[in-house]
């Protein structure tokens, strides 16, 4: 029973839970109410029965208690004035029983002498009080007579009643109640109303999740706007939708990209082979150094792809330790030494700071390596390569003097088979940008031109700082 329920739909849990919540509050407030009600007829009982008790001492101090008539009067009064629910009893000077005015109850009404009694007890003590008697309970009050002229002692009247005689208190529980199942039946309407939409919001992510899961990133599920965790849930799911949207298509992109450029170099391959066995070519060396010319570059192709993807999908691969960046950048420079002094380009030294990155030494290598050989096809006469602290991350900086990054490949340069002007594979800035942010950094590209600074392009990787860098003094 208690699985089929957690089977249930979300509209129905939400009622029930709703109406569970309404029977405990409705029960644990009846209970306070009745508590509150009987308190409150009790205090009220015994104040309106000391007013009685204290407004018929003072008429029964007016009557002479030693005539017989006096009591017969007594008791006419007090039928006259008194309500029916109230009983009195007359004692003596001595608390000793006289008179009643007729008991409400059986065993009062058969013993009264007792019941005063039981009373002397309380004599001395003026004012209402609640008294066990009997099985029953008693708001009861004594009050004492005087003569009025002589202030003697003539008697005590006692005045006593149930507090329950009266029904007031039923009928306050009867009308809150009556609220109460009231209030409940309008909650309850407004429950299925806001249950009623936002499960139907939650059914339209469903599919929209549903849709998403199916690769169908276009089909768009309408969902009522709402400023509340629905609706950021489906602000998520369209990011998440627009995301795998853009993931997928870049993932087609890669693979024709992959597939054209793994086709060209092999279609060459076959060409020479084809040629070899039709005889078409007689000059064996310059065939075989084309074919292994083109089989390099299918290595070193599938090589930068099998190195990109691996950069880009596992985090075993970033072994990151404190390294001075000093030494990667003579590592790098040391790496493409043999580009140096070639077409009279020059590499130089630019201001570098006195800084520590933690990162995998050689991977940042291969990402600034990488920045110099792209700089080296470019630069007309000097390549720049400096670091310091900038806006509190270590800035790696590679300039070059070349022409500089057409405007319109600028937002597409770190893409992966995307090709500039003199552009390979288009993979040599993809990993680039794959290193670096494997290692929570970034790296950016801009023309000197933007900072007045003559032609050339400018490469950037921002990287956190090791807490002991710090710049060398200007």
């Amino acid at each position: 029973m208690q699985k089929r329920a957690f089977n249930q739909s979300l509209h129905f849990k939400l009622i029930l839970t709703y109406i569970t919540l309404i029977s405990i509050i409705g029960i644990i407030s009846v209970g306070f109410v009745y508590i509150f009600a009987n308190s409150y007829l009790i205090l009220q009982t015994k104040q309106e029965l000391a007013e009685s008790g204290e407004a018929f001492a003072r008429e029964a101090g007016k009557l002479n208690w030693a005539d017989d008539t006096t009591i017969t009067d007594l008791q006419i009064i007090f039928r006259e004035n008194i309500d029916s629910s109230v009983s009195l009893v007359l004692a003596d000077s001595n608390f000793e029983y006289i008179a009643d005015t007729g008991m409400n109850v059986d065993h009062l009404r058969s013993s009264p002498e007792a019941f005063v009694r039981y009373l002397s007890r309380y004599r001395d003590s003026l004012g209402a009080r609640i008294l066990p008697y009997g099985g029953a309970t008693y708001a009861v009050t004594i009050q004492q007579v005087y003569n009025v002229s002589t202030q003697r002692v003539l008697g005590y009247v006692i005045l006593f009643t149930a507090p329950t005689s009266t029904g007031i208190h039923r009928s306050l529980l009867t009308l809150y109640f009556l609220s109460l199942v009231t209030a409940s039946f309008l909650a309850i309407a407004v429950s299925l109303l806001f249950s009623t939409g936002l499960t139907r919001n939650l059914r339209r992510l469903k599919i929209r999740a549903d849709l998403v899961a199916n690769r169908q990133f276009d089909v768009q599920v309408p969902v009522i706007e709402t400023k509340d965790e629905v609706g950021d849930l489906a602000h998520s799911i369209d990011l998440m939708a627009k995301s795998l949207s853009e993931y997928d298509d870049r993932q087609k992109k890669f693979l024709q990209n992959a597939s054209h450029e793994l086709r060209t170099p092999l279609m060459s391959i076959r060409g020479y082979v084809e040629g070899l066995k039709d005889g078409v070519f007689t000059d064996m060396q310059e065939v075989g150094d084309q074919v292994l010319e083109q089989v390099s570059r299918l290595e070193k192709l599938t090589g930068e792809l099998i190195y990109l993807s691996k950069i880009e999908t596992s985090d075993e691969v970033i072994s990151k330790s404190p390294v001075d960046v000093r030494d990667l950048l003579e590592e790098a420079a040391s790496r493409v030494s043999g580009f140096t002094g070639l077409d009279g380009v020059k590499l130089i030294y630019g201001r570098v700071g006195d800084l520590q990155i933690n990162v995998d030494a050689e991977k940042m290598v291969t990402a600034i390596t990488n920045l110099l050989s792209n700089a080296f096809r470019f630069a007309t006469s000097e390549i720049v390569i400096s670091a310091q602290m900038q806006d509190g991350s270590v800035c790696i900086s590679v300039s070059d003097d070349g022409p500089g990054i057409d405007p319109a490949d600028i937002d597409h340069i770190f893409d992966r088979f995307y090709k500039g002007r003199q552009g390979k594979y288009g993979l040599g800035l993809s990993i680039v940008n794959a290193i670096v942010v494997a290692h929570e950094g970034t790296v950016r590209a801009r023309n000197r031109s933007s900072d007045g600074d003559g032609t050339g392009a400018i490469f950037e990787i921002l990287l956190p700082p090791c807490k002991r860098s710090r710049s060398l003094p200007e």
